[in-house]
């Protein structure tokens, strides 16, 4: 597979106390990876490690296969557009005049076209001379946006880019993501506490906790995590599987010599009867519906314990 990003055992330390802690993770290109972790649990800080906004304390990474420690890597850069934290506006410049001035920043044409274009992707294009000091939380937001779409980018690095918005922002955010992902092939990497909408639109995840990657993982595997089923608590186990077998139910795990989990879509009194004939007792059900939001909670909460 062709990687636009690649860390390895890539690490941040402040005062002796790592904020990254030797991350090997790896991005696809044509993926939107989507990056889980609490406040304070590094994401902000590996973003700023690939940007090129702080220096490294251990570990390597490489961009479109140029290592960090090459010449190069500057120019590589120049493929990346990036909002890390608030994004940086110009209080008294318009919108258009702040895009000139991210292309001048960046060392790129001042394209025209392309930052109307970006403009208008973001629903700016009709701001005309109104001031971003004028501008609401949410205006910024979309301006940051473009600002790092202007240079017309490989690879789009956001950090908690819908910010500010509000639900019908936060739905047009995420469909233009998509849109660059599908019709332009940007890769992006994002970082949300929304993750009802990150599940909506990541293909793959990493999830970070105090530094450490604790997982990678694709959106087919998630959902094959967190898809719902049932916990049987039972009288015992013995004919258990005669009791799914007559109910033509394949999928399913024993959990101990009292419960087990069954993957199907079906009555919980279908399910007594069955086991009642298998000489089982159904003393209760648990319904097991997972999001990504839980997901994460009991994968760190297995981590704390």
């Amino acid at each position: 597979m062709d990687y636009v990003l690649e860390t390895q055992d890539l690490t941040k330390a402040y005062a002796g106390v790592p904020v990254v802690n030797g991350v090997s993770m790896r991005i696809g290109r044509g993926e939107i990876y989507g990056f889980v972790g609490r406040n304070g649990a590094g994401k902000t800080t590996l973003m700023r490690l690939i940007g090129g906004l702080i220096a490294k304390s251990g570990g390597a990474f490489s961009l479109f296969g140029c290592p960090d420690s090459d010449a190069r890597i500057d120019g590589v850069r120049r493929k990346v557009g990036a909002i890390i934290e608030a994004p940086a506006v110009y209080p008294a410049f318009t919108a258009y005049q702040n895009l000139k001035m991210q292309c001048l920043a960046c060392g790129t044409e001042q394209d025209d076209r392309a930052i109307k274009e970006a403009l208008d992707l973001v629903g700016l294009g009709g701001t005309g001379d109104k001031k971003a000091k004028n501008f609401s939380l949410g205006m910024r937001q979309r301006l940051g946006i473009a600002s790092a779409l202007v240079t017309r980018p490989e690879f789009l690095i956001l950090d908690e880019p819908v910010n500010g918005l509000d639900p019908q922002g936060i739905v047009e955010m995420r469909e233009l993501l998509k849109r660059l992902n599908r019709e332009r092939g940007i890769t992006i990497f994002i970082s949300s506490h929304i993750l009802g909408e990150l599940a909506k639109l990541a293909t793959s995840f990493g999830f970070i906790e105090r530094g450490v990657l604790l997982k990678e993982l694709s959106a087919a595997q998630l959902e094959q995590a967190c898809r719902k089923s049932m916990i049987l608590h039972m009288n015992g186990i013995v004919r258990f599987a005669d009791a799914m077998n007559a109910l033509r139910i394949a999928e399913y795990r024993v959990l101990s010599q009292t419960s087990a989990e069954v993957f199907a879509d079906v009555s919980v009194s279908a399910l007594a009867f069955a086991l009642k004939d298998a000489g089982l007792e159904l003393l209760r059900v648990t319904e097991n519906d997972v999001d990504l939001e839980g997901y994460f909670m009991n994968m760190i909460g297995g981590a704390n314990r």
